[in-house]
């Protein structure tokens, strides 16, 4: 493996190695409720929970489920947007010895049911909004128990006598009589008298989250972390922020927690840093912004469409973002022009970084302090090996080669639920990840990601990286966002081109295409163009390209 050449650019104060401590993720928030017992732990229009508070609740959760008879190992699956009932369910289950199975709660009923069946989760905490899906859901395979809660159960008084006025009725938030009085009620658990119960003791060793990946390229499997490997990923994460400040960091929390990246870079880092959580459940670009002038993050992980929205609104500084120190960008890559348009209307730092579900999920990201250079994933994380390797021999590639990464450290997953061989075949007996990524290290240890094995273009002779095509269209300055995609024809895969145009501007695909031709290879120029009001997206904003590709071939 080449020297660890990148430690030089890693900002003052950030160790090469991390402390890993024999601690659970319960234990981290009792050791902050512990530290920081007044501490903001979360946000909610206006309602706010302290450190103490929240330890409290998680543990009349986790003995509340004890008494309705959930058992140690039990797979417990939460279908929640970011409300505190998430963080609470979350820390709750996990106290009580379940394994708790994230799971997007926009996925249709098929998809979910299948998650449920191979995970094997006897439990459901959901929104009764939610139950339409999760009578579906229970159609498909015995759930023992559903466990509801309500979006207006933790609304500071007037927002929730708005909300049943308003939004109950018309959003359909209520449960059938028969099914609610054999349903458990997420407020009653809370609310009831905690009787005197001995919670199992945990080990950093054992499992603690299921999550479901691979959707946007087949079939999802279930990847099993544990307590040991997600404490380690949440605080390789904070030792990355320089003058990280315990109980006084406020993250913006409207990735999903159902998604790795949410579930580890906003709750379990906010509960590791007794940071508080401003909790969002849906990205809307005009909340948001509301949301970051009432409320004052200091940081903010996001995707490249949520910063690119943000760039996009007129006069964007009046929403007063200085409170913004970090804003990390993950899973997908960051175009540059996105970048730079964010940071000179913020005045913030944004850097991208890299990561998949399988590793906790985050592996790299460039320096916050500035020595980072756009268009590149960064450096491996302390505690994080990494290296280039021939796809094909699994030869390690000299400095400047294109091959597939590799990387090892304390984050990366267990393996895959129930899938022993497919597990092996993706992790060595040294330990290393194999990601599926094609990427490049440069001399300086700098890795620059090129695109994923799968979504390579092979046109004729050709390799072509959909990203080397979208950086372009990004630098246009009527395009809002921008995909490419291998269309199969008779006997070729031609290049198509998916552009999203701003707000108010119009362009045909002459045009487009025209720009390309100045700048690109004439191989890497798309054949065609089309124009779509929005590109489809998996729930972190990862574009689907199959997506693309088979309503084309509608």
């Amino acid at each position: 493996m080449q020297g660890r050449m990148w430690l030089a650019h890693y900002d003052p104060g950030v160790p090469a190695l991390i402390d890993l401590p024999q601690l659970t993720l319960p234990d981290l928030l009792a050791r902050s409720a512990r530290q920081h017992p007044q501490a903001v732990a979360m946000t909610f229009y206006g309602r706010s929970i302290s450190y103490r508070e929240l330890d409290t609740l998680a543990t009349r959760f986790a003995v509340a489920l004890q008494a309705a008879g959930v058992i140690p190992g039990e797979r417990l699956a939460i279908i929640l947007p970011n409300v505190p009932q998430a963080v609470i369910g979350y820390y709750g289950a996990l106290r009580a010895g379940a394994v708790v199975v994230l799971a997007n709660p926009i996925a249709e009923a098929g998809s979910l049911a299948r998650q449920i069946s191979d995970s094997g989760a006897q439990t459901i905490l959901a929104l009764s909004m939610f139950y339409p899906l999760i009578s579906a859901v229970r159609e498909a395979g015995p759930v023992e128990r559903v466990i509801f809660t309500n979006l207006k159960e933790f609304l500071p008084p007037s927002q929730r006598q708005l909300f049943t006025l308003l939004r109950q009725e018309r959003e359909g938030h209520r449960v059938p009589d028969a099914e609610a009085r054999q349903a458990l009620w997420m407020a009653h658990m809370l609310g009831a008298p905690v009787a005197p119960a001995a919670l199992p003791t945990l080990d950093p060793g054992r499992p603690a989250a299921l999550l479901y990946t691979g959707g946007t390229t087949g079939e999802p499997r279930g990847v099993l972390h544990t307590h040991r490997s997600l404490v380690a990923n949440a605080l390789q994460v904070g030792a990355w922020v320089p003058d990280v400040r315990a109980g006084a960091e406020r993250i913006l929390a409207v990735l999903p927690f159902s998604h790795a990246y949410g579930m580890t870079a906003c709750m379990n880092l906010a509960v590791a840093l007794a940071g508080a959580l401003i909790l969002l459940p849906t990205f809307e670009t005009l909340h948001v912004l509301h949301a970051i002038r009432r409320e004052r993050p200091t940081i903010f992980p996001g995707v490249p469409p949520m910063y690119a929205a943000i760039t996009d609104v007129r006069d964007v500084r009046r929403y007063r973002l200085s409170s913004l120190r970090a804003c990390i960008s993950g899973a997908a890559p960051l175009p540059i022009e996105v970048q730079e348009s964010f940071e000179r209307v913020t005045r913030a730092r944004l850097i991208e970084g890299y990561g998949l579900t399988e590793a906790g999920p985050v592996t790299h990201a460039n320096p916050l302090g500035g020595s980072g250079s756009g268009g590149y994933m960064g450096v491996p994380l302390p505690s994080t090996e990494a290296r280039v390797v021939d796809p094909a021999s699994g030869v390690e590639l000299p400095i400047g080669q294109i091959g597939e990464l590799l990387v090892r450290g304390p984050q990366v997953m267990q393996g895959y639920w129930g899938r022993p061989d497919e597990t092996a075949e993706v992790i060595d007996s040294d330990g290393w990840l194999r990601t599926g990524d094609l990427v490049r290290m440069d001399a300086r240890g700098m890795f620059q990601m090129i695109e994923r094995r799968k979504e390579m273009i092979v046109a004729g002779r050709y390799n072509i990286y959909p990203r080397d095509v979208e950086e372009v269209l990004h630098e246009h300055p009527k395009v809002l966002e921008a995909a490419v995609a291998g269309v199969p024809r008779a006997e070729q895969v031609d290049l198509k081109a998916f552009v999203v145009l701003r707000q108010g501007e119009r362009a045909n695909a002459d045009e487009i295409i025209a720009f390309l031709r100045e700048r690109l290879s004439a191989y890497k120029v798309p054949a065609a163009v089309e124009f779509l009001d929005a590109l489809p997206r998996s729930l972190i904003g990862k574009v689907l390209r199959r997506v693309l590709i088979e309503r084309d071939q509608r």
